[in-house]
């Protein structure tokens, strides 16, 4: 269970940066729920992973993100592989299994609540 708590709360600071780019290092371990030392534990963790997570004028992934949010010439689909691959290699066995089960039930609707959210946000934006 350690290593599953682990790894949810070093997703959760992958999403911080990706969804709130530029973030200080005091910024980043507060969205995290963690001190600057566990945050530079698990930013260092989440690079070996492969996450290219970098700091510059604030913590931010090293490609680019585009206004749809998705990661600059990765798609979705290679973006899901890639983190069921960690899942799968960090917690082997049947929890990794369940897990991916769950998300693979809950991914249709949060998809649907972003595109809801994304056509919103264009359809009021008067600019």
């Amino acid at each position: 269970m350690i290593r599953a708590r682990r790894l949810q709360r070093r997703f959760g600071i992958l999403e911080a940066v990706i969804r709130e780019p530029g973030l200080s290092p005091r910024q980043l371990a507060s969205r995290g729920g963690v001190s600057e030392r566990t945050l530079s534990r698990d930013l260092k963790a989440l690079r070996e992973l492969g996450y290219g997570i970098v700091y510059s004028d604030g913590y931010q992934v090293q490609e680019s993100l585009g206004w749809d949010g998705i990661l600059a010439g990765r798609s979705l689909a290679r973006v899901y592989e890639e983190q069921l691959k960690v899942l799968r290699d960090e917690l082997p066995g049947p929890l990794a299994a369940q897990i991916e089960a769950e998300v693979n039930a809950l991914a249709p609707a949060a998809l649907a609540g972003l595109f809801a959210s994304v056509l919103e946000k264009r359809l009021n934006y008067r600019g």
